[in-house]
Parts: structure tokens; sequence; C-alpha cells
């Protein structure tokens, strides 16, 4: 509800709070005239760049899709049964938000056959009070529906919202990223960009950084190669999506995204990690870098390996239509990698020498005809592996 004071208003709401992991948070409802006033949307941009080149984004959303949009105005006003029943997700200051505990437990009396009786229920309620301001509340997670409330005036619809109160950026983006990556289908771009904000070190932090300096460094074979968000932006084309990049980093030092999960789990509990994957048989030959918390080597060996298919390719690593620049190719070469990894760790020689070196022996190798599904991976690995 809202009310005023002096000149002026505010927005009570009656919480009840629960208690997770993360922390306490609120389950609520609000009308969609309040939530749609007092909202920020904040999206993840490319907002320039820094002092030494590096990209600099913003913001945690994804793009609104404009069908998406459309449909849900239609859905929201045309349709006499329309429900949203999953909460939408928020998250509001704490210096804006006041908080009111509120009677701890209830009287209930329930009708029996054996008659009337008494007891508590023990709730924890709340007043959330804040200001009838715009930019109060950021949507964590539901922007699309909350657009469907465009032209909607006069329309009576309260909706589900789950409060947290003062998440950083990073909290806010690793809920979306969570929620997100395992409900609703979302680019896994960004997710990954997503995870990657963590301060935390984990697996997908790490990966994350790795692909960020292989984009980034201007020694890096992959120089503005690699798309960040899933897509190109107005400063480049980018030819390999972001997800792609880092879920082969993940597989190089973690074997597979489910031990990347375990691993991630363990490092947030202080836990120590095992040597070698326990939940995938894939071997993971940058593995012990990660361990031992050498992510710059772990960028140093990825880029003497792509250097080398560079120097040995140079014709084809810089054509138009290159396969190199596709997916399947980019995912024949990483088969390639591990494979000239893990003799090179046993050997101890893992420079752009030695991956030349093993490169070369196939520079007559010519790349047409690969096919442009998942036999194309395997091909090209055959051709410079045979």
């Amino acid at each position: 509800m809202k009310f005023k004071k002096g000149l002026n208003e505010f927005v009570l709401l009656i919480a009840q709070k629960i208690s997770q992991p993360i922390g306490d948070l609120f389950i609520t409802s609000i009308d969609w005239e309040t939530l749609n006033h007092c909202k920020q949307v904040d999206k993840r941009i490319l907002a320039g760049f820094d002092d030494d080149g590096s990209e600099v984004y913003r913001g945690i959303q994804r793009d609104l899709s404009k069908e998406r949009k459309e449909e849900l105005i239609e859905y929201v006003n045309r349709n006499s049964e329309a429900t949203f029943p999953t909460s939408i997700i928020v998250n509001i200051p704490f210096e804006k938000l006041r908080i009111e505990p509120l009677r701890d437990s209830l009287p209930v009396s329930l009708d029996e056959d054996q008659g009337n009786f008494e007891f508590k229920v023990n709730i924890e309620l709340y007043a959330l009070i804040f200001p009838w301001e715009t930019e109060i509340i950021q949507i964590i997670d539901g922007q699309h529906r909350l657009s469907g409330f465009s032209n909607s005036s006069n329309l009576k619809f309260d909706l589900p919202v789950t409060v947290f109160v003062d998440q950083g950026i990073e909290s806010q983006a690793e809920i979306f990223a969570i929620v997100n990556g395992k409900q609703t289908r979302v680019s896994p771009s960004l997710v990954y960009e997503l995870f990657g904000l963590s301060t935390k070190r984990n697996p997908y932090s790490i990966a994350h950084n790795v692909a960020i300096l292989l984009n980034e460094d201007k020694s890096s074979p992959f120089f503005r190669w690699i798309m960040r968000l899933g897509k190109a932006n107005d400063f480049y084309k980018g030819f390999i999506t972001q997800s792609t990049v880092i879920k082969s980093i993940l597989e190089l030092i973690c074997g597979n995204i489910k031990q990347a999960e375990i691993d991630k789990n363990r490092m947030a509990k202080g836990q120590t990690l095992s040597e070698l994957p326990e939940a995938t048989s894939m071997v993971a030959p940058l593995r012990k870098f990660f361990l031992t918390e050498e992510d710059t080597v772990i960028f140093k060996v990825i880029s003497n390996f792509f250097s080398a298919v560079k120097e040995t390719f140079p014709v084809e690593w810089e054509k138009d239509d290159s396969i190199f620049k596709r997916t399947i190719g980019y995912l024949g070469l990483i088969k390639v990698f591990k494979k000239l990894a893990l003799r090179g760790i046993q050997t101890k020689k893992l420079s752009k020498e030695f991956f030349l070196f093993e490169i070369m022996k196939y520079k007559d190798v010519t790349f047409n005809n690969i096919q442009l599904s998942s036999k194309g991976v395997n091909q090209v690995y055959e051709k410079l592996t045979s």
C-alpha cells in the first residue's frame, strides 16, 4: 500500500522473512504500478574502454526482447486468466529501506471432530517501508514480465516478489546467473559473464578472466575475436562466442561443467580440491595450474598453442571464411590442444616452440570440405593428429 507522511509518499509492504545460505530475504507482493514506478533495470552493456584499452562492462541484465515484450503486453492485457505466479526478484538498498518487525506469532483456531483447540504458528513478519521514488527497486530477475504491463492502466495485478536487501552488484549478478542459468533460457555468454564478476576465486571466474585476457591482450592470437555477451559490438565483430571459449577453458581446468560446480562449491567452503577430476573421466590438462593459482600460465599456454596454429596456417587463420573463425574449428583445435598439452606436461614443454614443432608437421594440410556439424570437430582434429 502507498501512504503519505507530510509531503512525502511511501510504500508499505507486509513480508515474511526467510533464511537461506546467502542470507535473509523477504517474500511479499507488490502491485505492478508500484513496482513499475520504483524499478531500476541494470542492463549489461559495453560502456567503453579503460586507460589500458580493456573493455568496461556495466550492469547485469540481458537486453529486453522487443518480440517478447509485445507477446507479454498482449498476454497481460488480453488474457482474462493472465498470471505470473513465480517471484520477480529484486534488491532494495539498505539506506532506502526501513524494516520493522511485526507480531512473532499468530493464534490459530481449527474446528476438528474432537472439538476446538488453539495453537500458535511462528511466522517472522515484517513491514518494509521505502519512498515512492523511481529507481529504488533494482530488478534482478523479471524485467520481461514487468515489461508486459505497458499500457495497462486500470489493471489490477499483484506480483509475487522476493526482496533481497543491500546486495552488491557481484551478489546480484550471481543470483541472476544461478536463476537463469539453471531455470530459464538466457544467453550462456551472459550467464558466464555474470559468474565471472565474482571476486571469489572459482572455476568460472578464472575461466572468464582468461577468456577476457585472450580477447584483450594484443599479443593474443584471439585479440578481439571473442564475442562478449555472445554477440558483436560497436568496436569489433568477433567470431567465437564468449560462452564457447569459457566452457572450453572450464574443461581444460576441471574436465567438465559438473566438476566445475563441485570445485566451485568446495572453494566457497574453503575445502581442498582433488588433483584429478572426480565427476568425469575427461582429462583436464591445465588443472594443476588452476590448483596452484597460476592463472597467467593458463593464459600463456593456451595462447602459445593458438599462436603456433596461426603461424603454421597464416592464410587459413586470416581469411574471412576460415574454419578457425567458426565454433567447429575452434573446438577441433581445443581437442588437438588437449592431446598436445598432456604430452607437453609430461616432457615439461609448453612453450610456443613446442606447439609449433608439433603443428608444423601438418603444415601442408588443407581445411577444405570441413563439415559444419559435430563431425567437423573430429575432422579438424584428425587433420592435425593423424
